[in-house]
């Protein structure tokens, strides 16, 4: 092989890669954009409620929603805690 054929193989190499990478960038910016959709799908405000049932419903849901997240989070903290407490026999 002579030294032309080495640096042409060595172009064509750097642009695989180029490619290689332009096609993952484009991957990741369209993940990014679909997560932002899910998240904005997610933390979206309920719809307005149009009569009293529908206007409790939405109470109790929120409630029961700050309870859950109340009781998780305490006991993601005692598991966290646990972790680092000496163990007594």
């Amino acid at each position: 092989m002579n030294k032309a054929d080495r640096i042409a193989g060595q172009i064509d190499a750097l642009q695989a890669l180029r490619e290689e990478k332009a096609r993952i960038l484009r991957q990741l910016h369209e993940a990014g954009a679909e997560i932002g959709h899910t998240t904005n799908d997610i933390f979206k405000p309920l719809p307005q409620a149009e009569n009293r049932i529908f206007t409790f419903s939405n109470l109790v849901s929120n409630g029961l929603a700050v309870y859950q997240g109340i009781r998780m989070g305490s006991s993601f903290v005692h598991a966290v805690l646990s972790l680092f407490r000496k163990k007594r026999r």
